[in-house]
């Protein structure tokens, strides 16, 4: 094995240097906001070449495998983008520069929902209690006054005279008795703005969700926790008419202040964040496989003959994207199987579309969903020869060897990645190919350590038990967010787009990969849902994405679920699936 290593180093380089010696012709549309954007200058970094969008923002330009295309305009964020060897076509999406001012700082103030508001009660004097729900005097979107009751002056006569110390631009009037219009009595706070110039109307009152006309005398200044004033506009919209003249809000002390975790016993916890609760009218519906409009008219057909008929027809027409034949070959699978025609569409992908290494993998994935691991595994070949640079080649077919028992086999390649490239030391743990083979290989020593044993290896399992979530995608244009939504109803996303993570997807270009992986531990057992929002692939295809759940992961139970999706339809945030976590 040793003696064979300066040979493998041999190749593997001369591969690389194979691989990058070809040129692609690129071509594409830069627009800003959905409209084309002419005069965008597109240079590859670290020369002097450099063309411009015409009027129509269009482009066509040639560059090498790991070239850099850099796509800059004045007052847009500049984009970079790796090419690869099936860098055909790239639209790109421009987005405006926003620039930072010195010394001035923004500060976006988020609408709390009810149930935060109720929760933040106890800590933000900001917060008013009323009969219509909550509301927050900082970001109620009008002008509101609010009073901390620690501010009142406790040796004031009344309410009124206490209140009329701290609200400017108000003034009292003393109705006396009664016996007048509306029946006041006692004195009233005037706000600004409160009924007309002809006929000014006092403020009314509310206590503790009760309503009062007259000012509440009866209340103790020192009882008084807090106090809002909500002009006559904002009043009448909530509380009608009889609000015209403003409104008063007090809540006392000894209001309900929420002190443990909804739903439990548990101490509230003030240092949790509750601004990422998950909104299921957020999601459109489960992820569903839309049947493109040449499939509806391959299902119509009646007889096998028609089937091929209308195939050959529309192979002339769509023939010239693999994924064409894939639906097709999916079609003819499903229905006729036993007609051969699911081997024959498939020949003829291969024959016009074998030398792309993404159409390759959407098939192979596919495989892998209809249990044939060993046509899948001929495919990782396949692509593992198209690649020999990218990590993604070696792990998809160690792993493709792996399932298909041939565990010396996966041990080698998993041994020739690892000494052809140092660990990865720019993405954290869990995060870049190096990681995602690492944690794979450990794996594998420890599981089949019998079957391994002549290569020596006793295998060191990762210090984890739980569950395992794979992702992979066959286009590395692919942007999307993937959403983890937790037991408790919080989700937290992990974004895969050149505005948030550049640095990832250039790392994933360098190294050649187009996956991830995520570990979820008992810590927090239920339901854990994912869902995703495509953002699309700087191209007209679609993006086929592989996710596979391995559950008690690292043990002898170990066991796995694979489901694959075509994404095709963008800005949706759609359910993909959703795994149980078990508890300890």
């Amino acid at each position: 094995m040793t003696r064979l290593l300066p040979v493998l180093f041999f190749l593997f380089f001369s591969a690389i240097s194979f691989a990058q010696s070809g040129e692609n012709t690129i071509s594409g549309i830069v627009t800003d906001y959905g409209q084309p954007l002419p005069r965008v200058n597109i240079s590859i970094k670290g020369t002097s070449e450099g063309i411009q969008t015409d009027a129509k923002g269009k482009y066509s330009l040639t560059a090498r495998p790991r070239d850099i295309l850099v796509f800059s305009y004045v007052g847009m964020k500049t984009v970079e983008v790796v090419v690869e060897d099936v860098t055909k076509t790239l639209n790109i999406a421009m987005q405006p520069q926003i620039q930072e001012l010195d010394e001035v700082v923004v500060e976006q103030k988020k609408r709390e929902n009810q149930e935060q508001m109720l929760l933040d009660y106890g800590k933000k004097k900001s917060i008013i209690r009323t009969s219509f729900g909550y509301i927050d005097t900082e970001n109620a979107g009008y002008a509101v006054n609010s009073i901390d009751g620690a501010d009142l002056n406790p040796s004031a006569i009344d309410i009124v005279t206490a209140l009329q110390a701290k609200l400017p631009g108000t003034r009292v009037v003393d109705f006396g008795t009664g016996g007048q219009e509306g029946g006041l009595s006692g004195k009233g706070i005037l706000i600004r703005g409160g009924g007309s110039a002809n006929n000014p109307r006092p403020a009314i009152y509310e206590v503790d969700g009760t309503i009062f006309e007259s000012a509440p005398d009866f209340l103790i200044i020192d009882n008084i926790d807090r106090v809002a004033v909500l002009p006559g506009l904002a009043a009448v919209t909530r509380y009608g008419n009889i609000a015209g003249g403003g409104v008063i809000i007090i809540n006392t002390k000894g209001a309900k202040i929420i002190k443990r975790e909804k739903g439990s016993n548990k101490v509230y916890d003030q240092a949790r964040r509750r601004d990422n609760m998950y909104n299921k009218n957020s999601t459109v519906s489960k992820f569903k496989r839309e049947a493109p409009k040449y499939v509806l008219e391959l299902r119509a057909a009646t007889s096998l003959e028609e089937a091929k008929a209308t195939y050959d027809k529309q192979k002339a027409i769509r023939g010239s994207s693999p994924y064409y034949y894939l639906d097709a070959f999916n079609f003819f699978r499903s229905k006729w199987k036993d007609s051969g025609m699911d081997t024959t569409v498939l020949e003829e992908m291969k024959a016009k579309h074998g030398s792309n290494p993404n159409a390759l993998k959407a098939l192979a994935y596919t495989f892998e969903e209809l249990g044939d691991l060993k046509a899948a595994m001929a495919l990782y070949v396949d692509v593992f020869k198209k690649r020999p640079s990218y990590g993604q080649s070696y792990r998809d077919l160690a792993n493709s060897y792996t399932e298909n028992g041939s565990y010396k086999k996966a041990l080698g390649l998993y041994a020739r990645y690892q000494k052809s490239r140092a660990l990865d030391t720019v993405t954290g743990e869990f995060e870049g190919i190096d990681a995602i083979m690492e944690t794979e290989s450990n794996n594998l020593l420890t599981l089949h350590k019998k079957e391994l044993s002549m290569e020596g290896g006793d295998g060191q399992a990762d210090d984890y038990n739980g569950i395992r979530v794979v992702f992979e995608w066959n286009n590395s244009e692919a942007e999307f967010d993937i959403q983890f939504v937790n037991p408790e109803n919080q989700y937290s996303l992990w974004k895969h787009t050149y505005e948030e993570e550049s640095e990832r997807i250039t790392d994933e270009k360098m190294k050649g990969y187009s996956s991830a992986q995520f570990l979820i531990d008992k810590s927090l057992p239920g339901k854990w849902q994912m869902n995703i929002k495509y953002f699309g692939n700087k191209s007209y295809e679609p993006t086929y994405l592989k996710a596979t759940v391995y559950y008690d992961y690292g043990t002898p139970s170990q066991k796995k679920q694979l489901k694959v999706f075509k994404l095709s339809q963008t800005n949706l945030n759609t359910e993909l699936f959703s795994v149980m976590n078990p508890a300890f």
